[in-house]
């Protein structure tokens, strides 16, 4: 998250911690990390956490709801204004996936999956606010998938019904993060991005040589 583009000092902060918070819940978990470690990680005080969350989990919702918008506008919504070509857009929004997870592989060792996936895994059946945040997030997701579906049907590639094979890419992304992470595998990723583009008729369509950004 870029924190830059916060106006005032007070939201720089906020999203500073916000940021330094969805570091920590990824690599680990939520009921993992302490407040105290967040703040320690973040160069602030406790006091400073309360004075924008009420508590942990109002920052765990916080997470999600930043690395939401953070997704759909750096992944999902700029592959859609670069790029006019379904197949184009698909690959490209792998390539992006990919090229993060693998890069932290290397750096880390691990692959640490989805985020948002991750909170709404754990944070689900106590905090359904996140189960809702985190569906309103994939639902966004899914749009541009079948966006994307519509395209390569219009253009003879595909066939079926946009939505519903919109709802199988979706599907099939929320797959390729699990699968990553279980196995330490980012080129699971790359495995899920082919399947993908396999489904609307672009099976020829190589990932990496897509612009990642």
């Amino acid at each position: 998250m870029n924190v830059q583009v916060f106006a005032t000092r007070g939201e720089r902060t906020r999203a500073h911690i916000i940021s330094v918070a969805a570091g920590l819940f990824w690599r680990r978990n939520f009921h993992g990390v302490a407040v105290d470690e967040v703040a320690s990680a973040a160069e602030v005080n406790k006091a400073t956490i309360y004075r924008y969350f009420a508590d942990k989990r109002d920052l765990a919702l916080a997470v999600v709801k930043q690395h939401g918008i953070a997704t759909l506008d750096m992944i999902f919504r700029s592959k859609t204004a670069e790029d006019t070509a379904p197949e184009a857009r698909l690959a490209g929004i792998y390539h992006h996936i990919y090229s993060v997870h693998a890069e932290l592989c290397e750096e880390e060792g691990d692959v640490h999956g989805c985020p948002i996936v991750g909170l709404a895994l754990e944070l689900g059946q106590d905090m359904p606010e996140v189960r809702v945040e985190a569906a309103r997030i994939f639902d966004a997701m899914e749009a541009h998938m079948s966006e994307i579906a519509f395209d390569a049907i219009a253009a003879g590639r595909a066939e079926g019904d946009a939505n519903v094979l919109g709802r199988t890419l979706t599907q099939l992304l929320h797959g390729a993060f699990a699968s990553a992470r279980v196995s330490s595998e980012p080129t699971r990723i790359l495995d899920a991005g082919l399947a993908s583009l396999s489904l609307i008729g672009y099976p020829e369509t190589n990932i990496l040589d897509q612009k990642a950004n």
